[in-house]
């Protein structure tokens, strides 16, 4: 039988499995493999366990199936140390400091997300996206659990995410360092594609069923709402982060085409 440290996680999946292997930010303590998995679909994955020293045994579907504790894992697990937290004030120092360069910081702070697929889909979706971290709440909100992990499909290992007591002084310490604070809200006169995304921007997303509490719509610089034309009164949270997210992907691609645009043209002259 398969015995599971407290300080570790259970990764499991392909995909997060081997994005956990190329990111190298958290220790892989042992790979487990299901008997009769075709070893040609885990080749880079074998590969990159090999090179870092990582143990791999066989075991049973369903010793995978227990240490997976109810998620698919493709038959592959990974036995990996905890996620862990990025400090806060670590992380808003890190946003500070991209101001002024070509990447300005983009972050994403949610207000008391319970879905741990939602927190997940979210994370795959910001990594994607280039953005530069998550802010959660430590109370009322799901953390980093193993569900949260497979559903991000090894974004978890680029992304930083910390833990705040306090949303609503978290918008406080971003306006301090010079990051527009935006938050999201059915109600608002301000559609997201008005807003200027190329600046220092965090973006507010709130719980599944109230959305943003009071509190922090009031502090937020500027509410934005995502227009609908059906019936449906809002999206999911998660799809929520991916328009706005990539639409302030698209406002940054374009300005720095223009740039380089103008660029070439002066040196054409």
């Amino acid at each position: 039988m398969l015995e599971v440290s407290k300080s570790e996680a259970q990764l499991c999946g392909v995909g997060p499995v081997l994005e956990a292997l190329r990111a190298g930010n958290r220790p892989v303590e042992r790979l487990t493999i299901a008997e009769g998995t075709h070893e040609s679909r885990l080749r880079e994955l074998l590969q990159l366990a090999h090179a870092a020293g990582v143990p791999v045994r066989r075991a049973t579907r369903f010793e995978l199936d227990r240490l997976a504790a109810g998620v698919q894992h493709q038959g592959v697990v990974a036995s990996i140390a905890a996620a862990r937290y990025r400090d806060a004030d670590e992380l808003l120092d890190e946003l500070a400091a991209r101001i002024g360069t070509e990447h300005p910081p983009l972050a994403i702070v949610l207000d008391g997300v319970e879905d741990p697929r939602n927190l997940g889909a979210i994370i795959r979706t910001a990594e994607c996206a280039g953005a530069h971290g998550i802010f959660i709440p430590e109370r009322r909100a799901v953390g980093l659990t193993e569900t949260v992990a497979k559903t991000a499909a090894g974004a978890l290992e680029y992304v930083p995410v910390a833990r705040v007591a306090n949303v609503a002084r978290l918008i406080e310490q971003l306006k301090e360092r010079g990051i527009w604070t935006v938050g999201t809200d059915a109600e608002a006169t301000t559609n997201h594609t008005a807003w200027d995304w190329t600046g220092p921007s965090a973006v507010f997303l709130g719980n599944e069923g109230e959305g943003l509490r009071r509190l922090v719509r009031e502090r937020c610089d500027c509410l934005v709402r995502i227009p609908l034309h059906g019936h449906v009164e809002s999206l999911n949270v998660s799809v929520a982060a991916g328009v706005i997210l990539f639409e302030a992907v698209r406002q940054r691609t374009a300005v720095r085409a223009a740039a380089y645009k103008a660029g070439q043209d002066k040196l054409g002259k």
